[in-house]
């Protein structure tokens, strides 16, 4: 992990043309292969000096620890009608959000094939371990407007495995997928849950700064013979304006007659070239412990306020101090109904 760390900060002092990525084959190539890096790592503190957060996080969850929340290598290939992405990853965020997958599977970030089934238009069929459809938010923090996640996205899927069609039009404004899944979030095979989950995603760009996006998920996480599917939707929106960055989303689940959902609004305001300012307000309803497993006994109540300020160097460096102020119903948050967190955190790209 050391050697990996240090690979990834030389990348600091690699020409700026190298920074989205190292391209490996000539541009006049029909073929091109590009590998990149990325490195998050961080350091946090909670009320009481908890050495861990609460167990419904899955990034940045260890306390008075300089730790790695992600340790990322990916190699990306392509040709006009063929591609394959495979990306390898260590670190906190695999270590807790994956646990419930095989040793084998643990590593993978994505890892997939497709082929392009239309000559001029840009529709893709692809198989493997891909990035989710639900959600704004990645585990790659640079991605992300605040250095940690919202409840919202710790607790829906980061990844899927499985196939896909994946159309975007020529202009750009419309993509749509539609998805056959291994499940919510799962890469290894469960012989109890034999039947596929479905899916699918529509996304709109009315004008370069405006977009809608929905997408539904329908399947189950529990053995067939118990015959219980999950309905989850999700919508968000996106408008940025000059300096201006504005997110909103909308999530509900409904699984065996119990539902949950949630909201947040982020925004972010760049200051200059190196400095800006980022917000999230979210809430979090889970009354009966069918997606979170939060811990509690009655109908909870579970929100959240970050500030984020980033300091941005060049393109591949990013510094962030987060404090979080949390708030619930009940005694959740290591025996309160409320704590703070503070976590300081550096991203690196090559």
């Amino acid at each position: 992990m050391n050697r990996l760390i240090t690979v990834l900060l030389m990348g600091l002092m690699l020409p700026n043309s190298w920074a989205q990525g190292i391209s490996l084959l000539s541009d006049s190539s029909k073929a091109s292969l590009t590998l990149s890096g990325f490195a998050d790592m961080y350091f946090g503190k909670q009320r009481g000096n908890a050495a861990q957060k609460p167990s419904f996080f899955y990034n940045h969850r260890v306390n008075n620890q300089l730790r790695t929340n992600l340790l990322l290598l990916k190699g990306e290939f392509q040709l006009p009608r063929v591609h394959a992405t495979l990306g390898l990853m260590t670190g906190d965020y695999s270590r807790y959000n994956l646990a419930a997958e095989p040793l084998w599977a643990r590593p993978l970030n994505e890892a997939f094939v497709g082929v392009k089934l239309s000559k001029n238009r840009s529709l893709w069929w692809d198989i493997g371990v891909y990035g989710s459809y639900i959600g704004i938010e990645s585990a790659a923090s640079s991605d992300c407007p605040t250095l940690t996640r919202s409840l919202v996205a710790e607790n829906s899927p980061y990844y899927l495995s499985g196939t896909r069609l994946l159309f975007i039009s020529n202009n750009k404004k419309h993509e749509a997928g539609v998805h056959l899944l291994n499940g919510w979030q799962r890469i290894g095979w469960d012989s109890s849950i034999k039947k596929p989950s479905i899916g699918g995603h529509y996304k709109v760009h009315f004008s370069e700064g405006f977009s809608l996006m929905y997408g539904a998920f329908y399947g189950s996480i529990y053995p067939d013979t118990l015959s219980i599917e999950r309905f989850y939707q999700h919508v968000n929106l996106a408008w940025n304006q000059g300096k201006w960055e504005q997110w909103g989303t909308a999530d509900l689940g409904l699984e065996a007659g119990y539902f949950w959902g949630a909201a947040q609004w982020m925004t972010r305001y760049t200051f200059n070239q190196h400095w800006s300012l980022s917000q999230r307000m979210e809430v979090f309803y889970d009354p009966d412990n069918r997606c979170a497993r939060i811990g509690a006994n009655k109908a909870t109540v579970l929100g959240s306020l970050t500030l984020c300020p980033s300091y941005q160097w060049k393109e591949r460096l990013v510094l962030r101090l987060e404090p979080k102020y949390l708030i619930a119903t009940e005694t959740i948050l290591k025996g309160s109904t409320w704590s703070w967190q503070l976590n300081a955190g550096i991203g690196v790209r090559i």
